[in-house]
């Protein structure tokens, strides 16, 4: 998530949203990681590291009220986290990558590179006119549809019946 984190800053910092409002970066920054974009940019005045939030309320409003969400997890499967700001009924922007896609579909905006995060943050009034409404519904029925705790169970034991019969002669 290093590059990915990384091009959605150097994105902001190349854009007119640098110093209109602020980049808020939620993680830990007392990692090697943090520590190294904490002494990168920590001294850019529209980046702003707010460090871990643990406290889910506090955490989900920020995704809520953000303008937009800056999603650069780039492997694994399903990232709770972004089921967390589907959730939230964020306006998702995600990293260009299979298991972002798989989860998102087209109800995101995605960035191979800090050129098109720049992009975004350019035209970031009419993107989010455009596009916040129609996807964070879509997000919000998806999570109902497909992440909530009945649909995983009864696909879980659709699939452990079907073990079963493998079996079974």
């Amino acid at each position: 998530m290093i590059k990915q984190t990384l091009m959605a800053i150097e994105g902001y910092l190349h854009s007119v949203e640098n110093g209109r409002r602020p980049l808020i970066v939620v993680g830990k920054t007392n990692t090697p990681h943090g520590k190294e974009l904490v002494e990168k940019y920590g001294h850019e005045k529209g980046v702003r590291f707010v460090g871990g939030i643990y406290d889910f309320k506090k955490l989900d409003s920020v995704r809520h009220f953000s303008r937009a969400y800056f999603h650069g997890h780039s492997v694994g499967g399903t990232n709770p986290s972004l089921l967390e700001a589907m959730a939230a009924g964020c306006f998702v922007l995600a990293h260009d990558n299979i298991f972002n896609r798989a989860v998102l579909k087209g109800n995101a905006l995605y960035y191979p590179s800090a050129e098109k995060v720049t992009e975004y943050f350019n035209d970031m009034d009419a993107i989010v006119e455009k596009n916040k409404k129609t996807c964070t519904d879509n997000n919000i029925e998806v999570i109902r549809n497909e992440y909530s705790w009945e649909h995983l169970v009864d696909e879980h034991e659709k699939y452990f019946k079907w073990l079963l019969e493998q079996f079974v002669d």
